[in-house]
């Protein structure tokens, strides 16, 4: 990897930092203005509550919920484009646009997630992209991940959508089985999803 890069990925994960760390009167609210902020839209999944953010040495995240008997959790991470600066020293290439990001971001956060194990990942064709998320790529990833950031959970499924010109964003589905709880991810994979009405695509 170049010191471009290097740098990049540092900024990276300061920008979390910074964003986790803003001032804001209540969690929900903080994670409601990086939602309007990012073009996107949260429905709360039905039979959730919202946790309390934990800080951790592997990835800052913005807003959990958990089911009610505590078999899933979902952590939601939003990098707004408007927010990203990018520091990138290498004379022998030309800084990557924002919008171009998530091809290096999605990988490292799933190497960051999974201690850098074996991981399953998939795109979704651009049509299931754009029906279930209103985006224009997403992807998703299974892994074993790491204790300190999963805690008691054991398993995660990461859900990573991309919208130019608005966010890169991450649904973050923590359990013990993920065979177990597969329903009720399928049921609410696509409760973070860009809207229509901020960014002014058509319905």
């Amino acid at each position: 990897m170049s010191k471009g890069w290097k740098h990049l990925l540092l900024g990276l994960g300061f920008l979390g930092v910074a964003l986790a760390q803003a001032e804001a009167p209540s969690p929900r609210a903080f994670f409601q203005s990086l939602l309007e902020e990012a073009g996107l839209r949260f429905e709360m999944p039905a039979g959730f509550r919202e946790v309390p953010v934990a800080a951790n040495p592997v990835l800052t995240y913005h807003y959990a919920v958990q089911s009610e008997d505590g078999q899933l959790e979902i952590r939601y991470v939003i990098f707004p484009l408007s927010r990203v600066r990018i520091d990138y020293n290498d004379p022998h290439s030309s800084a990557p646009e924002p919008d171009h990001l998530f091809t290096l971001l999605f990988p490292s956060v799933v190497n960051e997630l999974s201690g850098y194990g074996p991981s399953q990942t998939r795109e979704y064709p651009e049509e299931e992209a754009h029906r279930l998320f209103r985006a224009d790529w997403a992807a998703a990833a299974v892994f074993d991940v790491r204790p300190e950031f999963g805690g008691g959970y054991t398993e995660a499924l990461v859900i990573a959508i991309h919208k130019n010109g608005w966010a890169d964003a991450y649904a973050i589905f923590l359990t013990r089985d993920l065979r177990a709880v597969v329903d009720l991810i399928q049921h609410n994979q696509a409760a973070l999803a860009f809207d229509p009405r901020i960014t002014g695509e058509a319905p």
